[in-house]
């Protein structure tokens, strides 16, 4: 299975209304997108084989107790998947487009054997 399927089934079973990289054309809310910036890891071990992924993953709601209510759940499912090294990033995220729609970042790192 490749990262981005991992990641998907791992935040579909927190939320149904998951997406990779962006949202459709008039979401529903809550959504959940994430984006993955994967690095090979040639150096870090003799002959390599590794990929370090930071996967950002932002929750939309329209309360900010809702966006709340998703972020342990969120942390749960990542820790699970195979190589999770850290979440290393979260906070309130820039998002203008909605008007009355919060929006919340976490950045977890897994590394993968490729």
């Amino acid at each position: 299975m490749t990262i981005g399927a991992t990641i998907n089934t791992a935040l579909t079973a927190v939320l149904v209304n998951s997406w990779a990289v962006e949202l459709p054309p008039e979401p529903t809310f809550p959504a959940i997108t994430f984006e993955i910036d994967s690095t090979p890891e040639s150096d870090w071990v003799i002959g390599g084989g590794y990929t370090q992924h930071v996967i950002t993953v932002t929750t939309f709601a329209y309360t900010k107790t809702e966006l709340a209510t998703y972020k342990a759940s969120i942390q749960a499912a990542m820790e699970i998947i195979d190589g999770f090294i850290t979440e290393e990033e979260s906070g309130d995220a820039a998002f203008e487009d909605l008007p009355g729609v919060y929006a919340y970042f976490q950045d977890f790192r897994i590394r993968t054997a490729t």
